[in-house]
Parts: C-alpha cells; structure tokens; sequence
C-alpha cells in the first residue's frame, strides 16, 4: 500500500510539474490523463478493499461512485447559474445491464454538449454504444468523460468550487448507476433550457431503423421503410404504449435468436411526456446493439441531423413501422434457423 501511495505522489508531481511548464493545449491533454489515471487508481483502492483477491476489477459500485461525482459536479454549475427549476427523480429501472446504463450516458453526454453549445463552446461528441460485450469498465470511462466536459464548462465560465469526491461503497447494480444517470439528465435540462421533445425521440427512433436495417441485412429480410398513415393527433402516452409493444417484440426476436431475452422497462401510464418515451427509445437502442453483437454485425448506424418540428404524432407513425419490422425480423429468425 506504501509504495502504491508512493507511485501516486510521484506521478501527481510530474503531472502538476508538466502542466505548469507545458503549452495550454499540452495542459489540457496531461490534466486529462492525469485525472484519468487517478480515477483508476482510486478504482483500483475501492476494488482492492471492497474485493479481496481482485486488484483491478471494476464494478457497478465504482461506476456508481462517479455518478456522484457527476451529480455534484452538475450541482455546482446549478447553483453557480442560479437554474430554479424543479427537476423530475429518474424512476428506478429494475433489470438495468451495463448495456443499458452506456445508452444513458450517452444521454446525458448528449446534454452536456447541448450546454456547451449554448455557451459557445466546441461541443463533446457523444457517439453510440459500442458493439461489443459492454462491462462496468466501459461505462466508467464514458461517465469520467461526462465529468471531464462537465469541468471544461466549469472552466470556461471560472467556476472554481470544487466537490467532494464520493466516497467508494460496495454492493451497487447496473440498475442504480442507470438511476443516477437518469437524475444527472434531469439536472441537466435545467442548464440546457429545456427538457426532452418529440424531435429527440424521433432522432433516437430513427437510429433504432437504422441498426434493424443492418439486422435485416443479417437475415434476409425486406423491411417496410415508410411508416403508416395516421389519423389524428396523438399523444405521449399513446407512443409509449407503442414502444412498450416494440420492446415485448424485441424480446420476442432475442427468444428466437436464442439470446439472453432483456427485461420490459418499468413504466406506469400515467403521466407520460416525451422524456419516458425517450426512456424506451433508450432501452431499444441498447437493445439493437445487443442483437447486433449476437450477429457480428460491428457496424454503427448512420449519422443523422437533428430532425426538426416533429409531434407525437409522427413518432406514433414510427412507432408503428418499429413494430411491423420487429415482426418481419422474428419470422426471418425463425426461418434461418
């Protein structure tokens, strides 16, 4: 433990020394990797303690820890801006995988480059899920990302309090950190200006087309590629009741792929805004990507802009494409077999 706290000192001291001495975009590149390395090393403490017998191995419970780092850190910037608004609780998702915890960093990482945007800054990329076997390492380097750029707006608005770093404890799921992550989103709308739209479910549903024409491609299948007419105007929770059906679908598709099926999102029919239909959209894009993985399909889903004036209505009608499709997808399953 000495030396390991010695190896700490020397390197934080060569750190500090280069960032005092090197050009500003070589201090950037070095406080970066500096703070990286010391998150890991910190994770590698909490696991040693927290583990016997694993010296290295991230858990949910470290991914946890940085997520309250995260929610400090976007406290700080609240507090600073002196944001009012009284943001909505992320409600637990039971049956969470890391799968689905890296969709909603995605999420939130989304949002942070929306408030640097606002701020006139170069915004962060948050790119999409990985195909491969998502595990807690994984999602922790994308969380320490998030509060990377979250300190980049600290920086170039001369914030200068900082928190104090969570504490390590044992015992957390996938679920919690999915949890966190949700309430770090809601806080973030709050310094964005506004909370999720019909236009960010739409985008996300388009990405969910995108990744089942690469699963057709996969199986054969010819999928319907324009949504059906509908009459009407709809509402929030009219498109959630339809995605809801997609992820049963979804399930249905993995059974016939002899994959490990995924669970229903918890969801109560209440009061449904487009921030819980973004939540199911979430889920199924997590879940496409694991379909993907099953296949060896290693290819992203095409870059798209930011689609613009879309109601409920027309998500509704995207929707209802989603399910036919996840239908035509189950049968070429069955016939591949």
């Amino acid at each position: 433990m000495k030396k390991r706290v010695g190896k700490v000192m020397i390197f934080c001291c060569i750190g500090l020394f280069g960032i005092t001495v090197g050009p500003v975009k070589a201090q950037e590149g070095q406080g970066n990797r500096l703070m990286n390395w010391v998150l890991g090393v910190q994770a590698q403490e909490a696991a040693a303690q927290g583990e016997e017998g694993s010296e290295s191995s991230v858990t949910p419970s470290h991914v946890f820890q940085a997520t309250l780092d995260v929610l400090s850190e976007i406290e700080i910037l609240r507090n600073e801006l002196a944001v009012d608004d009284y943001p909505s609780e992320a409600e637990l998702q039971e049956g969470r995988s890391p799968f689905h915890a890296y969709a909603k960093t995605l999420e939130v990482m989304g949002k942070v480059a929306r408030v640097q945007r606002k701020l006139g800054m170069i915004p962060a990329d948050s790119g999409q899920i990985p195909v491969k076997n998502i595990v807690p390492t994984d999602v922790l380097g994308v969380v320490q990302t998030i509060l990377e750029e979250i300190r980049r707006i600290k920086g170039q608005l001369v914030i200068e309090t900082e928190i104090e770093p969570a504490p390590f404890a044992g015992g957390k799921t996938p679920s919690l950190v999915y949890k966190n992550l949700g309430d770090a989103s809601f806080l973030l709308d709050g310094l964005v200006g506004r909370s999720t739209t019909p236009n960010d479910v739409f985008g996300n549903v388009m990405h969910i087309h995108d990744d089942m024409d690469l699963i057709a491609a996969k199986l054969g299948a010819s999928l319907e590629l324009e949504p059906p007419a509908v009459g009407g105007r709809k509402r929030p929770q009219e498109v959630a009741q339809q995605m809801l059906r997609a992820t049963y679908k979804v399930i249905g598709l993995q059974n016939r792929l002899g994959m490990e099926a995924s669970s229903v999102p918890n969801l109560t029919l209440v009061r449904i805004t487009p921030t819980e239909v973004y939540e199911i959209t979430n889920i199924l894009l997590a879940e496409m990507t694991r379909i993907k993985l099953h296949l060896d399909i290693n290819l992203p889903h095409e870059a798209r802009d930011e689609p613009r004036n879309k109601r409920p209505t027309d998500v509704f009608a995207q929707a209802l494409r989603l399910v036919k499709n996840l239908d035509i997808l189950t049968v070429a399953a069955a016939q591949a077999e």
